[in-house]
């Protein structure tokens, strides 16, 4: 058999299966025009949750643009990767359950963990680079820093009284721990699949050409006092009866949404609670202003361009960065920012919110006119 030469520093060399280009023209790897060598093999570790990976992705594009031969690898929870998938800047994903042979094995030039969860230090910890960025446990379980950033980030991280003193974003974090000059958008992809079902489900309830406010109604069972209560939710949807309003949970809030459903107009359209995170996106994506807690879906909505009213109560608002896509009604209670799970008080921070202020704020946003800011040409 003749020898045959493979160029596996490609940046499109497969292992397991020929390159795009041998599928498409029957090129050899030997001679082919499109060889791209990889010059950095950068690994990123964020496992989780949802919300964090999804806003992470803005370091993406300006990782790319400082090291353009890079081959980027991110590691994620494997229930994460559906937020990845489709981001044009990461090359290739790996679920948590199978990145530990990875990092066993191969050498990088630079790894990036900006997660302080236990395994993800260890991986960090485990993995062979020239360089290593964010946090990293050694065999003493000592964890380490690369940077007075990174330093700062995990001091925060562990007093809460210092956090509600922050007053910088967590993009900005990160992009410094990173070490970039600036940090990007956040990437949300969606698949051309996902975009039909969004346009099928405008079709179907007739909301296409129509005001659309998306109503994030749930936080998910980990953070139920970010959850702004129901009753809110009903008084406000009852001030904005001119406009279509979409609302979205997960299967915890099953039973909420139907209630929701219930005691709402007709102008109220539940997006049910078993979509894909890509479906989520694309049905996401047809709203022009969108109402929530900080939640995956503010990450999600930031990205997708459109206009935000975000509501806070026991977290930090001065650490989500929005882009200037709207605006951010804080809870005046003098225990905001409390970053507690359980919460005795009554009523308490979310309550306190109240569902008219919230109406002037969307009705202000509104006032620009429909506009579809999304924008995916980055994606």
């Amino acid at each position: 058999m003749k020898n045959y030469i493979f160029r596996q520093s490609c940046r499109f060399f497969y292992s397991d299966r020929p390159c795009i280009y041998h599928k498409a023209n029957s090129q050899k790897c030997e001679d082919c025009k499109n060889y791209i060598p990889i010059t950095e093999k950068i690994l990123i570790i964020k496992l989780g949750a949802l919300g964090d990976v999804l806003r992470t992705t803005a370091i993406c594009e300006p990782l790319k643009s400082l090291y353009p031969g890079s081959f980027i690898i991110w590691i994620t929870e494997d229930s994460a990767i559906p937020v990845l998938s489709g981001n044009r800047f990461v090359d290739k994903i790996i679920g948590k359950s199978q990145a530990f042979g990875f990092v066993s094995l191969f050498n990088f030039d630079i790894l990036i963990n900006l997660d302080l969860d236990e395994y993800a230090l260890i991986l960090a910890g485990l993995t062979k680079a020239k360089e290593k960025k964010g946090f990293w446990f050694d065999p003493d379980r000592v964890i380490h820093f690369s940077s007075s950033s990174a330093e700062e980030y995990f001091t925060l991280s562990h007093d809460d009284f210092l956090k509600k003193r922050n007053k910088k974003t967590y993009q900005a974090f990160i992009a410094e721990i990173a070490g970039l000059p600036y940090y990007g958008k956040i990437i949300v992809p969606i698949s051309s699949s996902s975009r039909e079902y969004a346009r099928n489900f405008a079709e179907k309830n007739g909301i296409i050409d129509k005001k659309i406010i998306g109503a994030i109604v749930g936080t998910g069972n980990r953070w139920i006092t970010k959850r702004w209560p129901e009753k809110n939710f009903i008084k406000l949807f009852s001030l904005l009866k001119d406009f279509k309003i979409i609302t979205f949970g997960g299967i915890e809030e099953k039973r909420l949404l139907e209630w929701i459903a219930d005691k709402s107009g007709k102008n109220v359209i539940s997006a049910g609670y078993s979509n894909t995170i890509d479906q989520f996106f694309g049905l996401l994506d047809l709203c022009d202003i969108v109402v929530c807690c900080d939640t995956f879906a503010l990450h999600a909505a930031v990205g997708l361009g459109k206009k935000i009213v975000a509501l806070f109560g026991p977290t930090s608002a001065a650490e989500i960065e929005m882009y200037d896509r709207g605006e951010k009604i804080v809870s005046d209670m003098s225990c905001v920012c409390c970053y507690k799970r359980v919460c005795e008080k009554s009523p308490n921070c979310m309550e306190m919110i109240d569902p008219e202020k919230v109406a002037q704020s969307v009705r202000r946003l509104a006032g620009e006119g429909r506009k579809n800011c999304s924008d995916n040409s980055h994606i």
